[in-house]
């Protein structure tokens, strides 16, 4: 059959389609249809029980949209009597709450008669049970939640000291007292390094673009915000949100160019790529610690200037620093500990066992103790670092040595023919230490390795016994700081538990994305081939 030269020139005239396309439209419609009401039927048998099939003339859109109906009659009745009973004036946080509890009122009713039309109860009755358990709960946990974030509590005071919380009532005085050079450039430093090395990581991820940017506006708007708020702000905004939406801009450009590479690269020049970035990452810890503190002998040579003593770190800043001291050095000692307890020369596995053996006998508050009091008179002759770089110091060895026994765990269970085909390519034994049986080790306990670092990240919070100002201690202390805020002792210590299961999160989070990435996402034990 010839193809005719006219139809083209018809439909590009705006003719109409011929009857195939109206079928394939009219097609496309039924299969919309379809699946909709697929989704709405997974939806209702994951709410209230599996009901009767669609095919049963029960269970059809009659029975699904009676309970909706009721249900959203309900929540519009219930909304406005909450509104004209509790709500004096329309805010944002009240309109959040009202939409919150419009939301929970839908489900606690939606559910229950889901399951009674549907007479879903007789037919399953454990999953239809849970179903009004998880609805009720959901109506109760997240009302009592919310009222008490958005109309209950006075934010003020998180606001007031929101860069206490950060830096720390010490940093912050010196950082903002007048007759001193203001020392935030540093700060402003570290970050636009660490957002440069994060944007260029997640830039060689399968990350989508979308997302990524979308994160990133979300992150940057939030911060912004929180900092720019007028009320209860002691300091001129315009420079550090100016900063901000500079590094904002910084990553974003990182991110498209390290993304950019990887699309016109190799898969080992992309692997190259993430070698340098982690190398990076760690001679970025050491650069920071530099450029807030630079040693001594720098400064009295005219190198550099003095910076920020470490024990006027405080706030957020100073659980960031231990937390990635425990996890950067932690698995550079841990390495070397896992190294030399499996060696078989006594001078490098002795040491190592007893190094071992000894730290993780105690508990950290034992150690941190220690660092305060005691590890000061042993690092004298060498070096005379106050309590926070001796805690520094106290959470990379406690990180380490946990970190060893997790990475010793993994070596013996790299396979024997990769290390004898590793010597028959002619490698020495330290280079099949670090290109064979590292990687192998870290690739199959990456698992336990994020959840010991979460592990030190929330132990951050138990320096606050030997006098340090972190986040934590900073937020119990607060209320004590202004008699406005005295009564207000509970949002602070909110938001740092909030904060602190942020982080936990991300970190959770970004190791499953690794998981999936190395192919250990088989919940059987197996890899995924």
């Amino acid at each position: 059959m010839s193809e005719n030269p006219d139809y083209s020139d018809e439909v590009q005239d705006g003719a109409s389609p011929p009857l195939s396309a109206e079928l394939d439209s009219v097609g496309k419609g039924l299969r919309e249809q379809e699946n909709a009401l697929s989704l709405l039927n997974t939806i209702e048998e994951s709410v209230s029980g599996k009901p009767i099939k669609w095919t049963d003339p029960n269970h059809n859109l009659v029975t699904s949209a009676l309970p909706l109906l009721i249900a959203i009659t309900i929540t519009l009745i219930s909304t406005s009597e909450k509104y004209n009973s509790t709500i004096s004036s329309v805010s944002i946080n009240e309109i959040a709450y009202l939409a919150i509890f419009g939301i929970t009122t839908f489900i606690l009713w939606w559910v229950p008669l889901l399951t009674l039309f549907k007479g879903s109860i007789l037919k399953s009755f454990g999953t239809a049970f849970l179903g009004i358990i998880a609805a009720v709960s959901i109506y109760s946990v997240f009302n009592w939640i919310f009222h008490f974030l958005l109309i209950e509590a006075d934010w003020g005071i998180v606001l007031a000291g929101r860069v206490q919380l950060f830096a720390g009532h010490d940093m912050n005085y010196m950082m903002s007292v007048e007759g001193q050079i203001s020392q935030t450039w540093r700060l402003w430093i570290i970050l636009g390094i660490a957002t440069t090395l994060i944007s260029a990581a997640y830039g060689t991820s399968e990350i989508p673009s979308k997302t990524f940017f979308g994160y990133a506006v979300f992150i940057t708007m939030v911060i912004i915000s929180f900092t720019w708020y007028p009320e209860n702000r002691n300091y001129d905004a315009d420079a550090p949100i100016s900063k901000f939406a500079m590094i904002a801009l910084l990553g974003s450009g990182v991110f498209s160019s390290s993304r950019i590479y990887c699309n016109k690269s190799e898969e080992f020049q992309i692997n190259k790529l993430r070698t340098y970035l982690s190398v990076s990452a760690v001679i970025a810890f050491f650069v920071s610690i530099y450029v807030m503190d630079p040693p001594d002998f720098i400064v009295e040579r005219g190198f550099a200037e003095s910076g920020v003593e470490p024990m006027m770190w405080g706030g957020l800043f100073v659980n960031l620093i231990l937390a990635t001291a425990g996890g950067v050095m932690g698995l550079g000692i841990g390495a070397v500990l896992a190294f030399g307890r499996q060696s078989e020369i006594p001078i490098f596995k002795w040491p190592s066992v007893a190094l071992i053996e000894i730290v993780r006998a105690g508990p950290m508050i034992a150690w941190l103790y220690f660092a305060k009091y005691l590890l000061g008179g042993v690092m004298e002759p060498f070096s005379s670092a106050d309590v926070i770089m001796r805690t520094l110091l106290m959470f990379s060895f406690f990180g380490g040595v946990y970190t060893a026994e997790i990475l010793r765990g993994g070596m013996q269970s790299v396979r024997t023919g990769q290390i004898e085909a590793a010597t028959a390519l002619g490698l020495s034994p330290l280079q099949i230490k670090l290109t064979v049986i590292l990687p192998n080790s870290v690739r199959t306990t990456l698992p336990s390795l994020v959840s010991l670092l979460i592990g030190l990240w929330k132990d951050t919070t138990l320096i606050f016994i030997i006098g340090v100002f972190d986040f934590y201690k900073v937020a119990a202390d607060l209320p004590t700081s202004d008699l406005e805020f005295a009564l207000n002792i509970l949002e602070p210590l909110y938001l740092a538990g909030f904060v602190f299961w942020i982080i936990a999160y991300y970190l959770s989070r970004l190791s499953l994305g690794i998981e999936k990435k190395l192919g250990l996402g088989n919940t059987t034990g197996g890899e995924i081939t």
